[in-house]
């Protein structure tokens, strides 16, 4: 009888869809929603060079229009015919793809009454599960030692209206990333420039994401939170839901885990148009500074330190007796602490647990002893009836978001061994040491794909003075308790001073180089940075002996900047080179005044010299980020 029932309602039903369907149809096409730019967006329809749109997603499973992936119009009214039909439970169109189906019944003034029944409980529960009422978009600084992260990586945080300061550990966050099963550096800079790798988004508890940047990688977090309204929240969890099983290509310079967060944003904002200022790459400091353009979009910046960032804050902040102190405790519980203070014997116990846990995490210690080491260290904290000694690190005053821009271009000038040149140079991405640094990590640079052209006044020729393919400094300063290698590589092509195998003081050759080293660094207040490396290089071209000759020595250098009076970097360099038995000098100067965020003065000084032959330059440039 049921079953009769269900049959003669669905019959009786399916006029009054089929009439429904109708007068949607008509206003959707009155209203060209099929050519609507957010149509395209939660499609992701992007337009090709013969002026045709198709989907940059392949999967069948996205489309309810066995045409869907090149034609939004049969896409679009496969979806209003399937949303007049009843289904089974979770198998509806408004179950599948509840951001398209939200937005039709919106332009079209659709009554619920009017739909077909499409029971969603598993669409409900997820939705429910999650609870989000706002969002934060989430910074995670720079990790040179992944390339995936080099530019730093973004996240999107679900946060719940019950949630506090205390409680948005336990929010949920959306991630995008490579789906990738190497930890091959070099195989994954390859395929993810080529989109060798799919990519695909997942959603997990946001402390997770913590731990892993803040305590592994060792990564300052800036969490933005979004001025989003709960409804916009939930159009952009609808959306996750009809992509959450789609696997995009991934590109580590265009179609990254940046680029596809804006998408998302996108989706729950109709008429934001993000990724469209990103048609060749987008670096994720970029795309954060687009997304705070929107009016009004920022409700509240926190800054979520690192465990490195926060100990060596205290290592400073303490005395030395206490630090000393404390690095006995770590080794030795039972530490004797006679000669400090009550506050001071509490900062002890405090930094030797944080120490303590700090290598725990990064397998720096014995891993079946540091549990119990770490409950002992509590229980003699617990003992010291006085509150908390620590402090929060201070926030930086420039965000990643207020910092320059990272693509570059610049004009000048620059005088070598009588010759003039006028220079024009590019850089995609990202910073270099002269730079300034606010907003960046300190003592890290990235310089990405720089082109440096030269003409040459006396002679009337241009020609390529230099291509870096990637240069990286990784100058990471060393404090008590953290002692990191500071380290350098670099790849490209260059100007040598040499001509017929041997230095030379008139002539300059294209050479092929491999340079790199490693060392220490360390900050001499807040101002002052200098390094000392090992170095190494190798040298490929025609205009060498043999073709190649590699050299081995040292580089030392440190580099000063002052909000007032700019940045300031002085380097010496010294190399054995093998196959010419002579030792080779290397001087830098670099000087840069920032008359904006944007904008810059640089003037540099080179002076190389081996035995007695020496080739000097100078130079000056404006530089312009954008």
């Amino acid at each position: 009888m049921k079953l009769y029932s269900l049959l003669t309602a669905l019959c009786c039903a399916s006029p009054l869809y089929a009439d429904a369907l109708h007068t949607w149809q008509q206003p959707a096409n009155t209203q060209q929603l099929s050519e609507h730019g957010y149509w395209r967006i939660l499609l992701r329809y992007e337009q090709r060079a013969d002026q045709q749109w198709q989907s940059m997603v392949s999967d069948t499973k996205f489309f309810v229009s066995p045409d869907g992936q090149l034609n939004p119009k049969a896409e679009l009214e496969a979806t209003l015919n399937a949303l007049s039909q009843p289904a089974a439970p979770d198998q509806g169109v408004r179950c599948l793809f509840p951001a398209r189906v939200a937005w039709l019944t919106q332009q079209l003034a659709i009554p619920a009454a009017e739909i077909a029944t499409q029971a969603c409980p598993a669409l409900d529960n997820w939705v429910s599960g999650i609870n989000a009422h706002q969002a934060t978009l989430v910074f995670a600084a720079d990790f040179t030692n992944n390339p995936s992260s080099m530019f730093g990586h973004t996240l999107l945080r679900m946060d719940t209206a019950e949630q506090t300061e205390e409680t948005r550990l336990l929010a949920y966050a959306i991630n995008y990333a490579a789906q990738t099963n190497t930890s091959n550096g070099l195989e994954f800079a390859y395929k993810g420039l080529t989109g060798g790798y799919g990519g695909a988004f997942s959603i997990l508890p946001y402390y997770e994401k913590v731990k892993e940047y803040n305590d592994f990688e060792n990564r300052d977090l800036w969490e933005y939170q979004l001025n989003l309204s709960p409804s916009e929240v939930k159009q952009a969890l609808y959306h996750l839901w009809e992509i959450k099983q789609i696997n995009f290509p991934y590109y580590f310079l265009s179609s990254n885990c940046s680029y596809q967060l804006l998408a998302l944003i996108e989706a729950a904002r109709p008429n934001t148009y993000l990724r469209k200022d990103f048609p060749v790459y987008a670096i994720p400091t970029d795309t954060l500074r687009r997304v705070l353009l929107e009016k009004n979009i920022l409700r509240k910046l926190v800054y979520r330190p690192a465990s490195g960032t926060s100990l060596a804050f205290h290592a400073q902040k303490n005395s030395h007796a206490v630090n000393q102190k404390a690095k006995l405790l770590v080794t030795q519980v039972d530490t004797s602490l006679d000669g400090l203070t009550l506050s001071e014997q509490a900062q002890a116990y405090e930094m030797a647990y944080d120490y303590l846990y700090y290598q725990y995490l990064a397998h720096e210690t014995e891993q079946h002893t540091a549990p119990s080491k770490l409950r002992q260290l509590l229980v003699k904290r617990s003992q010291l009836t006085i509150p908390d000694q620590r402090h929060t690190p201070p926030q930086p005053a420039v965000d990643p978001a207020q910092g320059h821009a990272t693509a570059r271009v610049s004009v000048g000038w620059q005088a070598h061994q009588q010759q003039n040149l006028s220079v024009l140079e590019w850089r995609p991405a990202y910073q270099d040491l002269l730079d300034n640094d606010e907003g960046y990590r300190r003592g890290a640079a990235i310089d990405f794909l720089r082109i440096r052209l030269g003409y040459n006044h006396q002679q009337q020729e241009a020609k390529l003075l230099n291509a870096t393919l990637l240069n990286i400094d990784s100058l990471a300063s060393r404090n008590p308790f953290i002692r990191p290698i500071s380290w350098n590589v670099a790849l490209g092509l260059e100007q040598a001073a040499l001509d017929a195998g041997v230095f030379s003081e008139q002539e300059q050759h294209s050479v092929g180089f491999v340079r790199g080293g490693a060392g220490i660094s360390q900050h001499y207040g807040e101002q002052t940075l200098c390094f000392s490396l090992t170095q190494a290089q190798l040298q490929i071209g025609n205009a060498l002996d043999i073709g190649w000759r590699v050299g081995a020595g040292v580089k030392l250098g440190c580099r000063w900047q002052s909000q007032t009076l700019g940045q300031w970097l002085l380097s010496h360099q010294t190399l054995f080179i093998s196959h010419e038995d002579a030792w080779q000098h290397s001087e830098l100067f670099g000087y840069q005044w920032q008359f904006t965020r944007d904008s810059a003065l640089r003037l540099q000084a080179e002076y190389q010299q081996q035995d007695t032959q020496s080739w000097h330059s100078i130079g000056a440039s404006w530089l312009y980020y954008y």
